[in-house]
């Protein structure tokens, strides 16, 4: 009778290491690619967090900016130009916060792909 259920040879446990690296990065960028074994997995980690914290503390401000200046918005008599570019200048931090996240996130779903690659040909025998 089997104690646990481990997969019976090394290569499948090498598959399920990598999808459970795979799945890791989907949910915390880089963290599955530190389990992993790649270095890269702190630069996304880093840019995971840099992005949080960006769009969190710019995001805040830039809800109250929005919320105080409301009537700005939907006044007809405004520039729209002079508007967009107000906008532009509260909204570009937790922007670019965003695309930091979503820079980190794409860059580990490359690296666990790369490592469920290589799982698949390590059990494929080559």
């Amino acid at each position: 009778m089997k104690a646990f259920s481990a997969p019976e040879n090394h290569d499948a446990a090498g598959q399920q290491k990598a999808w459970g690296c795979f799945t890791t990065n989907l949910v915390f960028p880089g963290l599955g690619s530190l389990v992993g074994g790649r270095k890269s997995g702190y630069a996304q980690l880093v840019f995971c967090f840099a992005g949080m914290a960006l769009t969190l503390v710019c995001g805040v401000r830039f809800v109250f900016w929005s919320v105080a200046h409301w009537s700005e918005f939907h006044n007809p008599d405004a520039d729209p130009v002079t508007v967009l570019h107000d906008l532009w200048d509260h909204a570009r931090w937790p922007l670019l916060g965003m695309v930091m996240f979503a820079i980190a996130w794409l860059w580990s779903l490359l690296t666990s792909r790369l490592l469920v690659n290589e799982a698949k040909k390590k059990s494929a025998g080559g």
